[in-house]
């Protein structure tokens, strides 16, 4: 049984990653040399965009395999650009990584081909829209890296130039600038109960180490009143996800506070008190209380029960068999279906679990030989918004 549910899981990865590896009509990368790349951009007048990768980079592979081939994105970066992919590790793309001071990947380099200056720069990974805005920013003077960067250098503190520079760094992952930022538009008179500071702090400022956070609690009704219950409530539900009850304990009360605490709880139980059986029956408890989201549940309990090899397999038979169980529990019943991360973790701990068996002789759990007890019954990668098609009626 557990054999067969491995080799479903292997099925199910391997169409998943064959779906990816489809012809679609997406960015098509110019595959000359450097010299021939900036001579076909200057000839259709328009900007070099280089992607520059590894080929160990997990998010450059992902960009490359979800994003960079869809019609949409294709549609307009080869409209507005010649576009190179360049692994920033190998003949040419070595020279050019140094170039132009690429320390991580992905790296996105908008260049101008006649003076080869850097005039936008962007990484990471990114939704489609996200990626797309990019390539708008590096079109328009006043949206480029190096404008934005030269504007702050030079001292330009005006409130809606301070907000474009909050937004940049929050899109290349500089927190500590975006908080600088923030901090000063603060400073010099801004206010987080208007709407525009609000959306970027919404979108940019992360985590409750900060004096925002408990300016919202502390004005909780306020904020409400301005920009709606659902939105407030999920802020702050969201940026306490990881606090210690004692913080916890000092803010007002809000939808998800209290699912906060019981995360927060069973994560200082797994980590620090290695006390799993009080771990146990509080996930028990979350897996059968009707009044819980399950997705949530699945969203936030796939990063407490995952096992991995590289940190040792010395588990207690009672948590390991129970993160087992968790593990199928998500794979069955994640509404995404689209996450491969959890379909590969339920087969690694599958993997372990016959390993396990193997080498102490003990018998796999009766329980794994059987439909599961919560939750779906079935193990399927079926989205649960498609119907299934009715079975052929004969005439």
């Amino acid at each position: 049984m557990v054999k067969i549910k491995i080799l479903q899981i292997s099925l199910m990865l391997f169409v998943s990653t064959s779906l990816f590896a489809e012809k679609t009509d997406g960015i098509e990368f110019f595959h000359g040399n450097w010299e021939e790349a900036k001579i076909k951009a200057q000839k259709e007048d328009k900007l070099l965009f280089i992607d520059f990768y590894t080929q160990w980079c997990g998010p450059c592979l992902n960009m490359a395999k979800t994003v960079f081939v869809l019609p949409e994105v294709g549609e307009f970066y080869n409209s507005k650009f010649v576009c190179l992919k360049i692994d920033a590790e190998t003949g040419e793309g070595k020279l050019l990584a140094k170039k132009y001071a690429v320390r991580s990947y992905p790296t996105y380099a908008f260049i101008n081909p006649k003076n080869e200056k850097i005039i936008h720069r962007s990484g990471g990974r990114k939704s489609s829209e996200e990626f797309i805005t990019v390539g708008k920013a590096a079109l328009q003077p006043q949206t480029t890296s190096e404008y934005i960067l030269s504007q702050y250098d030079e001292g330009n503190r005006d409130q809606d130039f301070m907000i474009k520079y909050v937004r940049y760094m929050s899109s290349i992952y500089k927190r500590d600038a975006l908080r600088a930022g923030f901090d000063e538009i603060i400073k010099n008179g801004g206010k987080l109960t208007e709407l525009v500071i609000w959306k970027l702090y919404n979108d940019c400022i992360s985590g409750y180490d900060n004096p925002y956070l408990k300016e919202v609690s502390d004005n909780y009704n306020k904020f409400v009143e301005l920009f709606g219950k659902e939105e407030v409530d999920k802020k702050l539900a969201k940026e306490t996800q990881y606090c210690s009850a004692e913080v916890m304990s000092t803010l007002c009360d809000f939808e998800g506070k209290e699912f906060n605490i019981r995360l927060k709880k069973i994560s200082d139980n797994i980590y620090f008190k290695k006390d799993y059986t009080q771990a146990i029956k509080s996930i028990d408890a979350l897996l059968v209380d009707s009044t819980l989201n399950k997705q949530k549940v699945i969203d936030r309990l796939k990063f407490m029960v995952r096992l991995n090899k590289r940190y040792g397999t010395d588990y207690p038979d009672e948590w390991f068999y129970k993160c087992v169980e968790y593990l199928r529990y998500i794979a069955y019943n994640d509404t995404t279906r689209d996450d491969v991360r959890i379909h590969y973790d339920y087969a690694l701990a599958l993997e372990m679990m016959l390993e396990r068996s193997a080498k102490t002789g003990v018998e796999v759990p009766e329980n794994f030989k059987a439909a599961p007890e919560l939750g779906k019954k079935e193990y399927s990668s079926h989205p649960l918004e498609l119907k299934m098609k009715p079975k052929y009626r004969k005439r």
